[in-house]
């Protein structure tokens, strides 16, 4: 039986992310669940796109990601179908609501997409239950490939990238997490790219804070300190040791970070 995970912005007070597992379970009682999270912000399809593209490929092919977020509602968008589809790529699958999220987690990779049979004006109720048929048809080894229409139409989303010249890389905050540290959009390959061994200086939106060099761990610095070190996924984290960077710093998402080369 394939694996389907959930990622979602309905928290865990309320009942809703409770009632949507009981009715999946009581249809497929053998389903096997896997919670990614659903602590994301409200709406937010950049922090949801980070989480699940970081650690979806850690996953068997054949798993089925679930994402329970629709996009915010703009002046630009607002009279726009909604449209729902499954999207297949490299060995996995993917529903929700096409709201650029498919894009931002998979970019340019090809893709076969299926756009699901919902009505336009379908409340949220029915929205939710033909997710449940999907998920629950898929879980008993129906393909899901014959759950909808074969389309390549899709929102396209892009995540903000660095820009370069000869001293200096302008990136940004694209995730903070749960312990407050700072994600950035610059990647150690192009940090080692740019630098060619010289020294280098980073400076945050606060221009008090700079940091000359790149750690292995958080404990290369005394408690309190600022720590810059490279994550396992190979972006550029900035972090306290001990303690929540993103709120002493003052530091939020798209805020910028500039690194300068001597």
């Amino acid at each position: 039986m394939p694996i389907i995970t959930l990622t979602t912005d309905w928290g865990l007070r309320d009942h809703y992310l409770a009632s949507f597992k009981g009715e999946l379970m009581s249809r497929s009682p053998d389903i096997q669940l896997v919670d990614i999270s659903h602590e994301i912000e409200h709406f937010d399809i950049l922090q949801a796109s980070f989480v699940i593209r970081n650690c979806f490929e850690k996953f068997p092919k054949g798993t089925l990601h679930f994402i329970g977020i629709a996009g915010n509602i703009t002046e630009k968008n607002k009279n726009d179908q909604r449209n729902f589809l499954v999207v297949k790529s490299n060995g996995h699958y993917f529903i929700g609501e096409d709201s650029g999220i498919f894009s931002l987690i998979l970019g340019e990779t090809d893709k076969e997409i299926f756009r699901l049979p919902v009505a336009e004006d379908a409340s949220s109720y029915e929205v939710n239950n033909h997710f449940l048929s999907v998920l629950s048809s898929y879980s008993k080894g129906t393909k899901l490939e014959e759950a909808g229409e074969l389309t390549g139409e899709m929102v396209r989303s892009f995540h903000t990238q660095p820009t370069v010249d000869q001293s200096v890389i302008r990136g940004a905050v694209i995730y903070i997490d749960s312990f407050g540290n700072i994600i950035s959009n610059i990647t150690r390959e192009l940090f080692e790219k740019v630098r060619n061994d010289r020294p280098f200086t980073i400076f945050l939106r606060r221009t008090e804070y700079d940091i000359r060099r790149i750690s292995k761990n958080y404990f290369d610095s005394d408690a309190g300190e600022i720590v810059a070190l490279f994550n396992r996924e190979g972006y550029l984290k900035l972090s306290i040791n001990r303690d929540k960077a993103s709120g002493l710093l003052g530091m939020k998402t798209m805020d910028p970070i500039r690194i300068e080369f001597a």
